[in-house]
């Protein structure tokens, strides 16, 4: 009986120092890989990472899933249909594999995600594959939680009339130019909602303040998911977020209200508010993003993507736009001047947040009387704004109430304002970052919408913004926002 227990104890030994030895080999050529990366088949991944992964998916072990440390848990929410990729310079997508370094913030690579089409080509994508283009419905970009360092309370009741204005992007006229370089890099750091809960809003600069976009209603989020383009297709039913596609347009707030929110229920789905817009420029004008305006897509086709080509005067009123077929004027996002257009200066980026179309925010003065132009009605726009899918600002918000802002919405803060008549003959309200079209809502026109148009040269950037009745408009498109949460 003796020998049959220790012949028993030692097999329950044997087994289990054995599992520890194959534990330390995987892990330590797992680490020896990491430090010894080369090209591999033209997708961020290795022939002996490919070993790797098939030798712990043999032995049941797995590897924890990549996360940023620089995030500090805010790291993208994956939900299907979402499928995480990385995005070759060219424009290339592969299926990303999540148990390695597939976005880095701290380098301005953002995490990217597709969703594809109800029959793709090929129904078994698996990590590593090339995931052709027209298997790609639609591109978002995650935006992690964060909080950042109040430098401006925004608290701008007017803007400041200026007279004899000329030109003030002629860099050479320096008593005026200096009125627009106000601009700063945002103190950014990344965190979870347990770290960095919902605040109320700070009453002095200098603190650190956690961005209001990561509360949808009663939900705290880790980040939100963005359509990396300008929202294509025609109508509620063929939504596609991709480049190189014409932007829907010409309908009321209402219905790219209602078809955001249709789009995918179980993630979430809604059309971009203003406090969201603003949390991506914010992000956008940090460390880890581009850090200065980005490139105007200025495709009079209204394609997304595009941007304008190098020599072009974007300084002016109008500024030089053109058909995508004139490389001279505009080019695709996966080029050199493309990457420019982005919130990180390449190709991981979100795009077509300065020029394409105008973007409508689903933002509304609260009790407003003249909301029926955009097909709401006053208790729905109060039920929508009561769950958070609408950012309320006050019914008595006029043109240059600039202190009506909402903190974090890329309102106030981006202040002083300048009113006068600029270079073409017409009156402006000017934000002091880069000289952008400013001008907020009234009563009568109780939307906004942000970004500006194609056209729109010196007047574009992610920080502009203007007021709309909500109507149809042949110039004005939106963009998506996904919000899953973490199980």
């Amino acid at each position: 009986m003796k020998r049959i227990i220790i012949n028993n104890y030692k097999f329950i030994f044997g087994l289990i120092l054995g599992l520890v030895i194959s534990l330390t080999t995987v892990y330590a050529i797992d680490a020896y890989i990491e430090s010894n990366k080369v090209a591999y088949n033209n997708h961020n991944k290795t022939n002996v990472e490919e070993a790797i992964d098939e030798l712990y998916e043999k032995s049941g072990m797995h590897k924890n899933k990549w996360v940023d440390p620089i995030l500090n848990g805010a790291d993208p929410v994956l939900k299907s249909p979402l499928i995480p990729v990385e995005i070759k310079d060219n424009g290339e997508v592969y299926y990303a594999n999540e148990n390695s370094e597939w976005y880095n913030y701290k380098k301005k690579r953002w995490a990217n995600a597709v969703i594809l089409i109800d029959e793709p080509s090929n129904a078994n994508y698996q990590v590593g594959d090339h995931i052709i283009e027209d298997d790609i419905e639609s591109y978002f970009v995650w935006i992690p939680r964060y909080q950042y360092k109040v430098w401006d309370l925004g608290k701008y009741s007017n803007a400041i009339a200026v007279s004899n204005m000329k030109d003030v992007q002629d860099q050479n006229d320096t008593s005026y130019y200096k009125l627009f370089v106000n601009y700063r890099t945002i103190d950014i750091r990344f965190g979870t909602y347990d770290k960095y809960p919902k605040m109320a809003e700070p009453t002095s600069t200098g603190v650190y303040y956690t961005h209001p976009a990561f509360t949808l209603g009663n939900k705290d989020l880790n980040g939100i998911w963005i359509g990396k383009f300008e929202t294509g297709g025609t109508n509620a039913a063929d939504i596609i977020i991709k480049p190189n596609v014409t932007s829907w347009r010409n309908e009321t707030v209402r219905t790219f209200f209602d078809a955001a929110k249709q789009y995918k229920r179980d993630l979430d789905s809604h059309m971009i508010k203003n406090t969201e817009w603003g949390a991506v420029a914010y992000l956008s004008h940090s460390a880890y993003g581009i850090n200065t305006a980005v490139n105007i897509n200025n495709a009079k086709d209204n394609i997304t993507g595009y941007a304008a080509a190098p020599g072009t005067n974007q300084t002016k009123i109008p500024g030089e736009n053109g058909s995508i077929t004139d490389p001279q004027v505009t080019q695709p996002y996966n080029t050199e001047a493309g990457y420019l257009a982005s919130t990180t200066g390449n190709i991981t980026g979100v795009y077509d947040m300065s020029g394409g179309a105008h973007e409508y925010v689903a933002s509304c003065l609260e009790n407003t009387w003249n909301i029926s132009a955009s097909d709401f009605t006053l208790d729905l726009l109060n039920t929508e704004i009561a769950a958070g899918y609408i950012d309320k600002y006050a019914s008595d918000t006029t043109n240059y109430a600039y202190d009506k802002r909402i903190l974090g919405d890329a309102i106030g803060e981006i202040g002083p304002y300048y009113n006068f008549i600029d270079s073409d003959g017409y009156p402006r309200a000017h934000n002091s970052w880069y000289y952008d079209y400013s001008i907020f809502f009234d009563p009568g026109q109780p939307w906004l919408t942000r970004g500006m148009d194609s056209g729109s040269g010196t007047l574009a950037s992610q920080f502009a913004f203007g007021p709309s009745s909500g109507i149809k408009l042949n110039n004005a498109t939106t963009r998506l926002i996904l919000a899953p949460i973490n199980n």
